[in-house]
């Protein structure tokens, strides 16, 4: 197959599809087609991206229209289908029979709606590292709808952390001083934020967890390639230098190096492959001094925000995929363990984190600006950068207190 025989499409805009186009571009030198519901920095001003928008893209019509218009527009292409959250990927799966039936061009190397959804609620996703072998946090689920915190058995003492069993339902209501999760000190503070949540309407469940006392520097994140016959090919690890400290970024993070254990790898790499997954996703890991290993706390069926620390690391999954689906392939299994520095911040912004966080001294090898690649540079970006870097660094050292 000619490598202009093939295109990346992303749904969504943000960090985490110009990570994508990164990706393509740096292993094949193609523009990758971004499907949005209206321009957003960085995807937009770039010079590797080609953008279409429609305000009702969570729309399965409007979803398959777009679709569509880009088959049209190349039809000798295959295009390799990515969602950029987990909203775009539930909305690509629970299409995939009808974007399937457009053409037989669309590649969707992801698994089916059932298995994303028992991975991505995170009470049956506990279930499944309880069987095949995986450290994680001890919890309960709290059913909004029935359950008394008064009479609710907490899974350890306070501190504990408590966080939507399933985001995407999450993210349907809003309400004054919504978190993606809450660290809870005290009862009392676990009866407002409870209440807060109940009297926004939301029924679903909450998964009750044991905090992990760590600092940043206990904070990791694993991500993986499965291939079309359920084997691993790449796994690669990075330690988190700086994490977002907005209340609705929570968990997500600016900048982050490399740190690869091995056992873990293999421990993940068993697990994806006896639960029969397909594609990429990412697991958020954290280091508990006190069990002496590694806990993990969720996997995120896709991958992550800040996935240009892959290809620094090694890992290109466009490449992977596109050898996988289009060449057939097979990738002998690898652990990338390249040095690295992958900051949305600039150097010395990063180096003025670090020192105010009490990171201990760290030499930055390979660094890499994310939003400001070599190859796609100009004024307008430049500008959108400098926005986005005195926006980060104010919220990082106003909620770093």
């Amino acid at each position: 197959m000619s490598r202009k025989n093939f295109v990346g499409v992303v749904l969504g805009g943000d960090m985490n599809s110009y990570a994508v186009a990164r990706a393509f571009y740096e292993a094949f030198h193609k523009k990758t087609i971004i499907i949005g519901q209206h321009p957003i920095f960085p995807t937009a001003y770039s010079k590797i991206i080609e953008g279409y928008y429609y305000e009702d893209l969570m729309r399965d019509d409007v979803l398959i229209k777009a679709l569509k218009a880009i088959d049209e527009k190349y039809p000798d292409k295959k295009k390799i289908l990515f969602g950029n959250t987990d909203y775009y990927v539930r909305h690509i799966m629970h299409n995939k029979a009808a974007i399937s039936a457009i053409s037989g061009n669309f590649i969707m190397p992801m698994v089916d709606e059932a298995k994303f959804d028992q991975l991505f609620n995170k009470s049956t996703f506990y279930q499944l590292c309880e069987k095949y072998g995986l450290d994680y946090p001890k919890c309960r689920v709290f059913h909004f709808d029935s359950d008394d915190v008064e009479n609710f058995e907490l899974p350890s003492d306070f501190p504990i952390f408590i966080k939507p069993s399933d985001s995407v339902i999450y993210a349907q209501y809003d309400f004054e001083g919504k978190q993606k999760g809450y660290k809870i000190e005290n009862m009392d503070q676990l009866r407002r934020v409870v209440d807060t949540v109940r009297n926004s309407g939301f029924k679903d469940t909450f998964v009750f967890q044991e905090y992990i006392e760590g600092s940043d520097d206990s904070m990791f994140v694993y991500t993986a390639y499965v291939n079309s016959h359920h084997k691993v090919t790449a796994m690669t690890g990075g330690r988190i230098l700086m994490h977002d400290r907005t209340p609705e970024l929570i968990g997500n993070y600016n900048a982050i190096t490399n740190a690869c254990d091995t056992a873990l790898c293999e421990k993940l790499k068993y697990f994806l492959e006896h639960i029969d997954f397909t594609g990429t996703c990412h697991f958020d890991v954290q280091y508990d001094a006190k069990r002496q290993g590694y806990v993990v706390f969720e996997m995120n069926i896709r991958q992550g925000r800040s996935n240009y620390y892959t290809a620094a690391s090694g890992v290109n999954l466009a490449k992977l995929i596109v050898e996988d689906y289009l060449y057939h392939k097979e990738t002998p299994f690898f652990i990338a363990k390249r040095s690295f520095t992958v900051s949305v911040v600039p150097k010395l912004m990063l180096k003025l984190a670090l020192k105010s966080s009490g990171e201990k001294s760290y030499k930055m090898k390979n660094f890499y600006r994310f939003g400001l690649a070599p190859y796609d540079r100009g004024l307008k970006r430049y500008i959108y950068q400098m926005a986005w870097d005195l926006r980060t660094m104010k919220n990082h050292f106003k909620y770093n207190r």
